[in-house]
């Protein structure tokens, strides 16, 4: 079993190595955020591993791909995406560039290209397969320290009731069949989930940023 995260670089560095990763290449990208969207999840934190609940701020990739979605191309496959980037900071997204935050790696892959990934995820070569793990813990303190940090506001309330509201839905459909043990089960573990969004929710809008700057304290 071969361990290739150290073939990682980050984002702009040239690895001078002849080792690729038998993985098919891909474009560049970057995270964004749209303020309405949010996540409710846990953390465990600390030496007595405290589970916390929080709403993580939803943060997707866009790839960097010329001649798609406005991205213009420089030379083959690469793209200038700053027309791109200024129509959706416009829209109100918040644009995480991997230039000043440090979140892609860049691996040599099949066919001369280049594989890029979040830092989070690593790869290893197992049976002649790919196989890949996500550091979801360390994701999930990243985008808390984005709201410590000041680069995206804490979640409003309007938007975590929202959230509140379709977690709703799913016992409302399960409670027809509420008299099977395994649908009971489900319905009470959902209503246990909703009434810890409503707490997590509330604490939130009581402590305001401090809420965050908690969860980074344990």
């Amino acid at each position: 079993m071969t361990n290739l995260s150290e073939l990682a670089q980050p984002w702009a560095m040239h690895n001078p190595q002849n080792n690729r990763l038998p993985i098919n290449p891909n474009h560049p990208f970057y995270y964004r955020h749209w303020p309405a969207n949010w996540e409710f999840g846990s953390i465990t934190q600390g030496k007595k591993s405290k589970l916390n609940h929080v709403f993580f701020p939803s943060v997707d990739i866009e790839r960097v791909v010329p001649g798609v979605n406005g991205v213009h191309q420089i030379q083959g496959e690469i793209g200038d995406p700053s027309s791109r980037l200024g129509k959706l900071r416009q829209k109100g997204f918040v644009i995480l560039d991997p230039n000043d935050h440090d979140y892609m790696r860049v691996y040599p892959a099949k066919f001369g290209g280049k594989h890029h990934a979040p830092k989070w995820q690593t790869f290893r070569v197992l049976a002649g397969q790919i196989i890949s793990k996500f550091d979801m813990e360390s994701w999930n303190l990243w985008r808390i320290e984005l709201i410590t940090q000041g680069l995206i506001e804490i979640p409003h309330e309007h938007f975590m009731e929202l959230s509140i509201i379709t977690a709703r839905r799913y016992p409302e459909r399960l409670i027809p069949s509420q008299h099977l043990p395994e649908v009971k089960k489900k319905l009470d573990s959902a209503y246990a989930k909703i009434k810890i969004m409503e707490t997590t929710m509330n604490s939130i809008i009581k402590n305001g940023l401090s809420y965050y700057e908690g969860l980074l304290d344990e």
